[in-house]
């Protein structure tokens, strides 16, 4: 719910002549330079998928070539900010907001790569059934293998009361249960 006094000041910032008041060309702009931000910590691939100008392009580049902490670093992301303005940002938000909101499906396939490696690597004979049944890719012995060398150090790691190198070995063994189950689902 809006503040009457926000709807007063909002009033007063635009002016008689219907022009943009400077307070609210400030805040589009700094609006802008945070994108232009957010648009920075995004990877190559990411960043592929947003349609930006060669010259925004050039200067994302340029800012991550400058060593942190120098003065430079912060009139480029002004630079960011200004070419920002030039291009179509609506359509780059629409992008960003895209990238930031996971796929429903990418969403539920990792909630079924983790209920199925949970189910796995504590489970018996039974649930190395129902995994290849439900997954034709998966090879039985390999997932076999898999879960007996987790077991395996998991035994070992239970007798160990302190931190020990077979401690890293049941985790590297049981991420390798997740990776397998992750490579046999579609």
């Amino acid at each position: 719910m809006k503040n009457p006094t926000d709807e007063f000041y909002e009033e007063a910032e635009s002016s008689s002549d219907g022009d943009i008041s400077k307070t609210r060309r400030k805040k589009n702009s700094t609006e802008l330079q945070k994108m232009g931000e957010e648009l920075l910590s995004l990877n190559k691939k990411q960043l592929e998928q947003i349609e930006v100008s060669e010259p925004l392009l050039a200067a994302l580049r340029e800012y991550q070539r400058i060593p942190p902490r120098h003065e430079a670093r912060r009139r480029q992301l002004q630079y960011i900010g200004k070419l920002m303005r030039a291009s179509d940002h609506e359509l780059i938000r629409a992008a960003l907001e895209k990238l930031r909101t996971p796929d429903r499906q990418q969403v539920r396939r990792s909630q079924e790569i983790e209920r199925w490696g949970e189910q796995l690597s504590q489970g018996d004979t039974n649930d190395i059934e129902a995994f290849v049944d439900a997954f034709p890719l998966a090879e039985r012995q390999e997932l076999r293998q898999l879960l007996r060398r987790f077991q395996q150090l998991s035994a070992k790691e239970s007798t160990d009361n302190e931190f020990s190198a077979d401690n890293e070995q049941a985790r590297a063994a049981r991420r390798r249960i997740f990776d397998y189950v992750k490579s046999c689902m579609p």
